[in-house]
């Protein structure tokens, strides 16, 4: 049994795919970047796999944002060839009609199977919810620090990745927010306000970020007074 188990660990890397900051797909067993796409829209079936909340989409979907008003034979066979290029990227050795590790067909859904792959905006997102949970320092700043940047900033207006990545920079946000209130609670002002700055500097509009610095700066101050540092 472990002997099996290893084997099939060797033959099905994980793949790690990093949407936060720019897209990259990483082989975790060698710490190597997928770098070659033949087809640019093999690398964006990918994409748009990995940006989706359930990581499967419908082919009439991913045709109508790769091939739009095409015929759907035209469009059924640039799926095709752009399907069969993202498997040869990811899975190099994979031989004829065999079944991906990391891509699935079924019912007309293409599914990127979660199993076998890594995703870091899906990582942030659950650090987020823990985060906000339990209302931790630490727990905060662990789900900061996974946030390597916007999601797939070259992407940012296209009309399946703009609704996801509204949703994280607002988690982002909140996780600011959050975390300067924690500081605040600690009495830890300068900390907070640090984390409040940098809410404004990604919003200079947001009046809750506004409000609270000044409190903040209220409180700082009649602290110095009454404890003179001098």
């Amino acid at each position: 049994m472990k002997l099996r188990e290893d084997s099939s660990a060797t033959a099905n890397p994980r793949l790690c795919i990093q949407l936060l900051g720019g897209f990259r797909v990483e082989r975790a067993d060698v710490g190597q970047e997928v770098s070659e796409w033949p087809r640019r829209s093999a690398k964006t079936l990918i994409k748009m796999l990995a940006v989706h909340p359930v990581h499967a989409l419908h082919l009439e979907q991913i045709m109508d944002v790769l091939w739009p008003d095409v015929d759907q034979e035209f469009a059924l066979n640039n799926f095709g060839k752009a399907l069969n290029a993202a498997r040869w990227v990811l899975e190099p050795d994979l031989p004829p009609n065999q079944d991906s590790a990391y891509l699935r067909l079924a019912d007309s859904m293409l599914i990127l199977n979660t199993e076998h792959v890594a995703i870091d905006a899906d990582r942030f997102e659950q650090l987020s919810m823990n985060a906000i949970r339990s209302g931790e320092i630490a727990a905060y700043e662990s789900a900061l620090s996974a946030y390597s940047g916007e999601l797939l900033p070259e992407h940012r207006y296209e009309s399946w990745c703009v609704e996801r990545h509204s949703v994280l920079a607002e988690v982002h946000l909140q996780l600011l927010m959050g975390l300067a209130e924690a500081y605040e609670r600690h009495g830890a002002y300068r900390e907070a306000m640090s984390r409040l700055h940098e809410v404004l500097r990604l919003d200079p509009t947001h009046e809750d970020a506004h409000s609270q610095l000044t409190r903040l700066y209220g409180l700082t101050e009649r602290s110095t007074r009454q404890f003179p540092t001098g």
